[in-house]
């Protein structure tokens, strides 16, 4: 009886260990992030990706091993000079509403009128530019659009109609470009590119895509959003009309809202009452060594979307206890940014995100590396940007680093500064991964560089709102940032630093080269030039990889690799070799495509499935 009794309590035991598994067919999570719109057309936030990624479908998409699909769009063709591209709508598609009650079809008109929304300047579309970058009459139509500044002749307005996005007929999509863009099917899966249904934004007008609840869209997606409660709950629910609905195989995503979701997910993990879970390093290093545990997480995978890098703000608001004057003559003297930029060891920084393999998750340039290639050679390795490629941990260099800050000490002293020179640090308080590597930050700046030369200052940004209220707004001095790819070439990786972003503000530096010349103002010419170069592109890469290189040689950005995105371990019901895979764009966030496993993928499970997907991959160039 005695061992009856023991038994029982021993299996009571391991099943104390081992998530309860819901019956339904839901994946269950928690955020901490809400979003502040659901306005696909307008929003550059990732979190508010991820939402539109999943109820609006694109013209085209990707499948599980990076292979271009039809989607929304049937089929397309190309004229012979790439200037035309032509879409034929697939017809049948749905537009629903939070109700998952028909409301019309998806027709060619619909991208039409989401592409004439974004255009108008009016409408604040932080994704604009990417259309009117290519797309004919598209500029000048926006800028007639502009209010001018103060001072400024306005800008002549245009009609709609010389602009290249046309609805041939109903289900006849054309658009017409600039210049011959290879990659232009890739920038069709990103948001300024989606449809929506013209009535119903109009009917809305400012409160279209309101964050308010799931009345304010439309869905034409795998799924819709059948329930939107802010700060406390959103549920996707499979769109039983969406074309390609046998194909969604799960039924809802439910998410619930948990400022703590970092904390406290792995534990509820534990308890079954969420399917995914953020595994911090302790954490990872107990659940592997229990035998009981071990099987319940896997690796992170490893994408290599996301670039991180920390960068130098060269229009600080923040307040003047922490000197923002003081600060813009350091961030403007080349020597005090390269003293920071070969002070500290990434190689520390990243182990603490990945402390297995940190070499693995990092890269010294800012565009990852396997992103694009030509003929084979992989874009980070050509022209000016090998060599930084190639760096590897000779990017920690303690004596360039204190030759560095020798000289821009007597620099600054003579220029009127004030050393240390405070350099406020801001982290996000929901990744504690962050917190403790600004920490690490830190402590080795100020231990080589010596105290009475720099003093960062590290600070917890808000939980809510941080990138409007730290980065957009210019709080900060030095900010570890990422950027994602929108399509599949290096332009993309100009994006933070263009003029008028909201990244550093580069724009704003006053350090001149030794021709005079603003340094801003050269690297924005080298990327005019990359740009304008279309029909050769080896010699389009070779430019932009000039400007790159320019933009790291002259440390106006610290490329690290991946940090707290990357590396580490998780918890989930999902195998993330299902899902849809592109470096680039939105694909990464769609849950079509991807079953819900009866137990967690453990690390075994979790590597014969990545060498099976490398396989398959490999198989189709073949």
């Amino acid at each position: 009886m005695k061992r009856l009794i023991s038994l029982i309590l021993l299996a009571a035991m391991v099943l104390s260990l081992t998530p309860a598994m819901a019956q339904e067919n839901a994946y269950r999570v928690l955020y901490s992030g809400e979003v502040s719109s659901l306005n696909y057309l307008t929003t550059a936030t990732t979190n508010e990706f991820a939402v539109a990624a999943n109820v609006i479908d694109t013209l085209v998409e990707y499948d599980n091993l990076g292979q271009v699909k039809p989607s929304l769009a049937e089929s397309w063709e190309v004229s012979e000079d790439g200037l035309t591209w032509t879409f034929k709508i697939r017809q049948g598609a749905k537009w629903v509403d939070g109700n998952a009650q028909v409301v019309a079809d998806v027709t060619a008109n619909d991208f039409v009128d989401a592409a004439k929304y974004v255009l108008d300047a009016a409408n604040a579309s932080a994704t604009a530019n990417i259309l009117y970058s290519v797309i004919e009459g598209a500029e000048a139509y926006f800028a007639g659009t502009s209010t001018p500044k103060e001072g400024e002749t306005p800008a002549p307005k245009t009609e709609w109609e010389t602009v290249g996005v046309k609805a041939v007929d109903d289900y006849t999509l054309q658009y017409s470009l600039i210049y011959p863009v290879p990659y232009f099917l890739s920038m069709t899966t990103y948001v300024c590119f989606m449809p929506v249904y013209g009535p119903f934004l109009a009917e809305k007008g400012a409160d279209f895509g309101l964050a308010t609840g799931n009345d304010t869209l439309l869905y034409n997606g795998a799924y819709y959003i059948s329930e939107m409660k802010p700060q406390e709950s959103r549920v996707y629910t499979k769109n039983p009309t969406n074309w390609d609905a046998e194909h969604v195989y799960i039924e809802q995503i439910k998410m619930s809202y948990n400022k703590e979701a970092a904390t406290v997910s792995s534990d509820m993990y534990r308890r079954g009452e969420v399917d995914s879970a953020s595994i911090d390093n302790q954490i990872a290093r107990e659940w592997l060594q229990n035998p009981d545990t071990a099987d319940l997480i896997r690796p992170v995978r490893q994408t290599g979307f996301y670039t991180h890098f920390y960068a130098y703000n060269f229009k600080p608001e923040f307040d003047a206890v922490y000197e923002p004057e003081n600060w813009k003559l350091a961030v403007n003297n080349e020597n005090f940014r390269k003293a920071v930029f070969y002070g500290f060891d990434r190689v520390k920084l990243t182990l603490v995100g990945e402390p297995d393999n940190p070499e693995s998750i990092m890269h010294y340039t800012i565009t990852p590396p396997n992103f694009v290639d030509y003929n084979g050679l992989d874009y980070v390795k050509m022209g000016d940007l090998a060599p930084w490629t190639e760096l590897g941990k000779g990017a920690f260099d303690e004596a360039k680093a204190k030759e560095f800050a020798a000289k821009a000490k007597e620099e600054l002293t003579a220029a009127g500064a004030t050393l240390p020179v405070k350099v406020l640090t801001v982290y996000h308080p929901s990744y504690t991964t962050w917190a403790d590597q600004t920490q690490v930050l830190e402590q080795q700046l100020e231990a080589l560089l010596g105290e009475d030369f720099i003093d960062l200052i590290v600070e917890a940004g808000p939980s809510q709102n941080f990138l409007s209220e730290v980065r957009r707004s210019g709080k900060y001095a030095l900010l570890d940032c990422n950027w994602g790819p929108d399509y599949a070439d290096p332009e993309t990786f100009t994006d933070p630093f263009k003029r008028g972003g909201n990244y550093n503000f580069p724009e704003y530096t006053t350090e001149v080269d030794e021709n005079g010349k603003n340094k801003y103002d050269v690297y924005e010419a080298m990327v005019a030039e990359a740009k304008a170069i279309t029909g050769d592109i080896e010699a389009r890469y070779l430019a932009f990889a000039k400007a790159e290189a320019y933009l790291i040689e002259n440390a106006f950005v610290l490329p690290v690799g991946y940090t707290y995105a990357g590396g580490g371990y998780t918890a989930s019901r999902l195998d993330p070799f299902e899902g849809q895979y592109a470096p680039f764009g939105i694909s990464i966030d769609r849950y079509k495509g991807q079953h819900l496993l009866d137990k967690p993928m453990n690390t075994d499970q979790y590597f014969d499935a990545q060498d099976k997907w490398e396989a398959d991959r490999a198989a189709l160039s073949k």
